[in-house]
């Protein structure tokens, strides 16, 4: 569990929280709820992998870099999966040629096909694939082309395990994961009629939603007791069913950190500046902060921290305002005693809004905003190098709570200056 308090006063802000524990659950309560082994996307956050390794089935990989990330925390060869839609020589001829023990690679194209095949013979190597196939994209590939990889495939060089596909993230229909499986099992039946080809194993990316708003109410439990219906429909088949879960695994572990550093009132309304912004949090389906994420206010006095959005702790809040000097008043309160703020980062562009319209008690310079579910992708989307501003610390509360930072600061200074 995060103690706000402490990574407050031992670590500042901004910086991104993420919570082992709650991950390590989360993994158990998937796994369990919908019996199916899960592998995580490394995309969704690359800094949680090695903490979960004991724990998790394997790691979908997308890119080099996410490979040399995992090699380098020496994460076990035989749970990666190198996926990808763009796979380059070098780097397939580095893997294939220096581990044996990959667990397999994935095939988005005629191409990687032939690219892969090439590789492994080349190194007298036997590799393990999936063929993904597409929804509609540019990811993976088309019925005909799948076939075509199977019907011509050197299986002394190549294994083809079966299928993956993956349609998007944020399902929250179970007509659409209905649609999808009904795909994959016309698919499992024409490619055993046409070409007697069995598929051993379904990689399926269910894209299980996150809720980021306040307002949204979904009961997950009771949605995921309709999709496990769904999904033993696949298994019904004699296949083996793997998810790939990214964004619904870690999205709710994650807390950012950011302080207020400025506040200004004109015609327009109240504005608080932190020390974060859009280069540091983004939310999927944030509109210009018109939406409002789930977060916390918190006050830490030398004594203690006080949630000023705590409706139970008013007097606690109202001796924690204290008395504000008149020069940073800002805002006239209502009958409740709030005042209406909108929340901007601290970049030079007006698109920098965090949240428009909130409600909170009189704060102070050096309050601490503390955003939920930023546990997925946050740390990546942003526009991090956008005015060359500093990448905050990221710190993670392992499995026992002990709270370690596993990066400092990072000056992107240093990327945006020319070298001559």
């Amino acid at each position: 569990m995060i103690d706000n308090e402490r990574v407050i006063k031992k670590i500042g802000t901004p910086t991104y929280v993420y919570d082992v524990a709650a991950i390590l659950d989360r993994i158990k309560y998937l796994r369990d709820k919908l019996d199916a082994d899960i592998l995580y996307a490394v995309k969704a956050n690359s800094f949680i992998v090695k903490e979960i390794e004991e724990e998790i089935d394997g790691y979908e990989i997308c890119s080099k870099g996410e490979f040399d990330i995992c090699n380098s925390l020496k994460i076990n060869r035989e749970k990666m999966v190198i996926s990808g839609v763009h796979k380059d020589r070098p780097s397939i001829e580095e893997m294939i040629e220096n581990y044996d023990d990959i667990r397999r690679y994935t095939i988005e194209s005629v191409n990687q096909w032939e690219l892969l095949l090439d590789v492994a013979k080349k190194n007298g190597r036997h590799i393990h694939t999936l063929i993904r196939l597409t929804s509609g994209n540019q990811f993976g590939v088309c019925e005909e082309d799948l076939k075509y990889i199977i019907a011509n495939n050197d299986e002394a060089v190549m294994t083809i395990d079966g299928i993956e596909y993956f349609s998007g993230t944020q399902k929250h229909s179970i007509k659409k994961i209905n649609k999808e499986v009904d795909k994959l099992i016309t698919l499992i039946d024409t490619l055993h009629d046409e070409l007697g080809f069995s598929v051993n194993e379904i990689e399926y990316g269910p894209g299980l939603p996150i809720f980021y708003y306040q307002g949204e109410e979904f009961d997950e439990e009771a949605f995921l007791d309709e999709v496990k219906p769904a999904l033993d429909r696949i298994k019904e088949k004699g296949v083996k069913l793997s998810l790939e879960v990214g964004r619904s695994l870690v999205a709710a572990s994650g807390r950012y950190f950011t302080s207020i550093v400025d506040m200004k009132s004109n015609k327009n309304g109240n504005f608080v500046i932190l020390d974060g912004g859009i280069n540091h949090l983004v939310y999927y389906g944030g509109t210009l902060g018109m939406r409002i994420p789930h977060f916390q206010i918190v006050r830490v006095l030398e004594d203690k921290a006080v949630n000023l959005n705590d409706g139970n702790q008013v007097e606690k809040i109202d001796e924690a305002v204290g008395d504000i000097p008149k020069e940073l008043h800002v805002g006239t309160e209502d009958e409740n005693g709030l005042i209406t703020y909108n929340l901007h980062g601290s970049l030079c562009t007006v698109n920098d809004i965090l949240v428009k319209n909130i409600n909170a008690r009189r704060l102070k310079l050096g309050d601490v905003f503390i955003f939920e579910n930023v546990g997925a992708y946050s740390s990546t989307e942003g526009i991090s190098l956008f005015l060359s501003r500093d990448l905050p610390k990221i710190a993670i509360c392992d499995k026992d709570g002990n709270l370690k930072v596993v990066r400092e600061v990072i000056k992107t200074s240093d990327i945006n200056l020319p070298r001559y």
